[in-house]
């Protein structure tokens, strides 16, 4: 029974609290522009997050930076059966050190601190057709996360997804955060990283004379599972579009991205890319988060044929 007792009272004192992590987003200035709803389209080097299957269904090759004013950077490159990547990631968390009553609307000061997590994630991506118009893929990744200000620890994560193409249309799922990695801290705790689920369908008919994007895409997101979040769990759908003019020199996309559980939150997106001789692209992405926090933006270059 002391046995017992003692497993128990060990599972309490280290049972890991959930990071309150952001849904998905916050990587690729094509993704962000369209709200995020990107799932079912993945046809860049940003398909190692979100959707590994789609780099077989991409451009022959791209390769390309996008940084952001929060210190977020994603550096990636990609071919149909290959992709490799470095993200760093920033978002506010919550690790609470007392419980508040569950009647409590206000924690106060010292309960529930808010910290930034960090998380630096360099990343292999390899995909398998199983049948025609049926691909499978999964990134492998060393994660380096911590708190700011506190030291970090290093763990392997796992990211898989499967598209489907028929037609003009491509439907799309993908898994992050396999493992549900977690990393430690100095009081003895340790905070995890919950695993996130999303499915997309998109509407993508491509005509290689408006360039390896277009002609257009329509795209819709949800998500399927929750996400803690600092004001409870969060659940999260996007829409999206993209349109190329001028032989596919010019890209201009739009997107919305809104709350499925309840909350108000919503927010309304859009991007523009140029493209430049030798195949090179330049590009940018606004996010407004309707009232709910300042605008966001993404700028890029790239390299895509």
């Amino acid at each position: 029974m002391r046995i017992i007792a003692l497993f128990l009272l060990f599972i309490g004192v280290t049972f890991p609290v959930s990071v309150a992590a952001q849904t998905f987003g916050g990587v690729g200035t094509r993704a962000e522009g369209m709200g995020g709803a990107f799932v079912a389209v993945a046809d860049d080097a940003t398909a190692v997050y979100w959707n590994p299957a789609g780099i077989a269904t991409g451009a022959t090759f791209d390769f390309q930076v996008a940084v952001a004013p929060d210190a977020s950077v994603f550096v990636g490159a990609s071919l149909p059966v290959l992709g490799l990547s470095y993200y760093r990631t920033e978002h506010r968390a919550g690790l609470p050190t007392v419980s508040p009553p569950l009647d409590r609307q206000n924690e106060g000061p010292g309960k529930v601190p808010i910290r930034t997590f960090i998380a630096s994630n360099f990343g292999a991506t390899v995909v398998q057709t199983i049948v025609p118009g049926l691909v499978i893929g999964m990134t492998t990744r060393i994660v380096n996360g911590g708190f700011e200000e506190s030291p970090s620890s290093t763990t392997v994560d796992f990211d898989a997804g499967a598209m489907v193409s028929a037609w003009d249309f491509r439907f799309g799922l993908t898994g992050r955060n396999l493992r549900e990695p977690e990393f430690g801290q100095e009081d003895g705790n340790s905070v995890r990283v919950k695993r996130q689920f999303r499915a997309g369908v998109a509407l993508t008919p491509r005509s290689l004379p408006m360039g390896v994007h277009g002609p257009f895409t329509l795209a819709f997101d949800a998500d399927i599972t929750n996400t803690p979040s600092l004001l409870g769990d969060v659940r999260r759908a996007a829409a999206g579009g993209e349109y190329w003019v001028y032989a596919g020199r010019v890209g201009v996309r739009a997107g919305a991205r809104w709350s499925t559980n309840g909350d108000s939150y919503r927010a309304l997106s859009g991007g523009v890319t140029v493209k430049l001789p030798k195949s090179i692209h330049v590009e940018a992405q606004l996010t407004d988060p309707r009232g709910d926090g300042e605008e966001e933006w993404t700028a890029g270059a790239r390299v895509t044929f």
